[in-house]
């Protein structure tokens, strides 16, 4: 019995197969999202297929041009879209040009070398690019530059200059610095708004400001010229500064040893009276345990000795280290480190707690150096 002479039953043909695999496909496929959407569930890995060593996103007449035997990669970091994708077209282009390839060859090696370029998410990105749909460069870096959009920066503006102030504390050439660094980055850069952004951004007691307020400048080159002779005298001004101090600290501690040479301290005591040696050691004892035991809020307030010494309480330190002996250097604090301060240290005590200059123990041992 034959299939014609079955009634109800038809021979299948090739419209009847089509069909089935177009809605097998169709079912197959609704599986899968359903797969994926549950979840714990791994997603099932994609089989390639048998031509798939052939797939191209460009078209044949790309696709199909050789490559030049001699050419070589340009070595160069690889893109992986966190960075602005212009930057890195811009690199792209600048280190393919310097390569030896014939121009009718340019685009083409220019194409099919880019996926080199990339890694990550943006290889991955250029892989799936559907095949035959790229027929020249410019339409490859145009769809490059549109997937990674959200990593391009904000182009800046000549009014951002602005927002450049000289920082407290900041000298002239920390300025100039950051202020060159911000104006490079802006592109066609108002040459007027610059000149005015870095004059404001002065401070307003600066000879510089002043300097700029009274003669205006008609370019950014001048504006630079003056920066660089006012930043010069400030350095050399420092420089001087800096010498006098060194001349001075080491004239002080000369002072110092000599008059710790004639303290009363380092003489002998005269045996036939103890009254000096039981005092000193009172206030000795006083000075050391002050404190102990009583609430710090309930501790009468001590007035520390006071001196005019043009120096640093750090660098006093460090002129006392080199006097030795002659120096009576504190006990250990008596406050448990936990109930300290960890953020002051105290160059005196070596530790921390308070600060160097707030050191009563310190400006004790200078009032008795400077008898």
């Amino acid at each position: 019995m034959s299939l014609q002479s079955t009634p109800g039953l038809v021979k299948p043909g090739p419209d009847l197969n089509l069909s089935a695999n177009l809605d097998f496909s169709r079912r197959f496929a609704e599986m899968e999202a359903l797969i994926q959407r549950m979840p714990g569930v791994p997603a099932p890995i994609k089989k390639s297929t048998a031509n798939s060593f052939a797939d191209s996103p460009f078209v044949d007449a790309i696709a199909l041009m050789e490559m030049p035997k001699k050419f070589n990669f340009p070595n160069m970091k690889q893109y992986e879209g966190t960075t602005d994708p212009d930057d890195h077209i811009a690199q792209y282009k600048q280190r393919m040009f310097t390569a030896a390839i014939p121009r009718d060859l340019r685009e083409a090696c220019m194409c099919k070398a880019f996926g080199s370029s990339l890694s990550g998410p943006a290889l991955q990105w250029y892989t799936n690019l559907p095949n035959n749909s790229i027929d020249s460069f410019a339409q490859l870096t145009d769809t490059f530059v549109e997937q990674f959009a959200s990593s391009r920066k904000l182009e800046k503006l000549s009014d951002d200059l602005y927002t450049i102030t000289q920082r407290t504390g900041e000298n002239l050439r920390a300025y100039v610095g950051r202020f060159n660094r911000e104006k490079v980055q802006i592109p066609h850069c108002n040459q007027a708004t610059a000149i005015y952004a870095f004059r404001k951004g002065l401070r307003f007691d600066s000879d510089l400001y002043k300097e700029l307020t009274k003669y205006p400048c008609r370019t950014m080159e001048d504006v630079l010229a003056k920066a660089w002779a006012q930043i010069k005298w400030e350095e050399d001004e420092a420089n001087f500064v800096g010498k006098a101090n060194g001349s001075y600290y080491g004239s002080r501690r000369n002072e110092l040893v000599d008059r710790k040479s004639n303290d009363r301290r380092s003489e002998p005591y005269p045996t036939g009276d103890r009254r000096g040696i039981q005092s000193r050691h009172e206030n000795s004892r006083e000075r050391n345990t002050y404190g102990r035991g009583i609430p710090r809020s309930s501790r009468p307030k001590v007035e520390a000795p006071e001196y005019l010494l043009s120096i640093e309480p750090v660098d006093l330190v460090s002129v006392m280290r080199e006097m030795g002996k002659s120096v009576k250097w504190p006990r250990k604090m008596n406050a448990l480190p936990e109930h300290r301060d960890s953020k002051l240290r105290c160059e005196f005590h070596g530790d921390h707690g308070h600060r160097t200059e707030d050191c009563i123990a310190l400006k004790f041992e200078v009032a008795e150096l400077l008898k």
